[in-house]
């Protein structure tokens, strides 16, 4: 299919959703909803978008393949603390979905620790197996299993561009944050941390149209400081 790339059976889109077509499943991490009312309560002015852009990028995975289910791998609100306007986005994005025929399942990340209370919460699960693999947030320490975690948010910068990105292995895929205000884990400055060294990862970084693969990540960082360096 056009814009995808195809990984163990996964489906990756330039949108950072990564799809299981057996399962009709889509599953996406750190949407960070609420980030502007998070913003808001520390003192600073930002416009809402969060919600309008997480149904924008969204939308387009929808078009991508048949999708019933949407699994969120963890952090799907920004504040930890309960925020009654967040509260209130995450129940129109479930309406959204649901107009869809799409279901909304999340896996709980440390950021989602308010949504049990919540005068509407969605379905929330520890953790769930999809085709084999466990989805779980990637706050803790994944071992001995075929996983697909959220949380360090990858990212390339390099030259003043910057792309989210999958880090791509035969048992581990960590997928980039649906969220365009994570900053997160910078591939070119900062190292991988070290349970991932013997994962097997490639970088695949997302473009308007697909995903470009900057091979293993365990040598990324050496191979950009060298291309750098001899295009001076």
């Amino acid at each position: 299919m056009i814009g995808l790339h195809e990984h163990e059976g996964w489906l990756l889109t330039p949108e950072g959703a990564a799809i299981r077509p057996e399962e009709a499943t889509a599953v996406v991490a750190d949407v960070h909803l609420g980030y502007e009312w998070a913003r808001g309560a520390a003192g600073d002015c930002v416009p809402a978008h969060s919600l309008s852009e997480t149904i924008d990028r969204l939308a387009r995975v929808l078009a991508r393949a048949e999708t019933r289910r949407l699994v969120v791998a963890g952090d799907l609100v920004e504040s930890p603390r309960p925020c009654a306007r967040t509260a209130a986005d995450v129940a129109r994005l479930e309406d959204w979905l649901s107009a869809r025929g799409v279901d909304l399942i999340l896996v709980a990340g440390n950021h989602d620790r308010s949504l049990g209370s919540s005068p509407r919460p969605p379905a929330i699960v520890p953790s769930l197996d999809l085709a084999g693999w466990m989805v779980r947030h990637g706050d803790r320490p994944v071992i001995d299993e075929r996983a697909v975690i959220g949380h360090h948010h990858p990212a390339l910068r390099v030259g003043g561009l910057a792309s989210r990105c999958f880090l791509a292995g035969p048992r581990l895929l960590v997928l980039p944050a649906l969220s365009g205000n994570a900053a997160g884990l910078d591939l070119a400055t900062t190292p991988a941390p070290a349970a991932w060294s013997d994962a097997g990862l490639r970088c695949l970084a997302a473009t308007s149209d697909g995903l470009l693969d900057f091979g293993p990540v365990a040598t990324l960082a050496s191979r950009l400081r060298s291309f750098v360096d001899s295009s001076h």
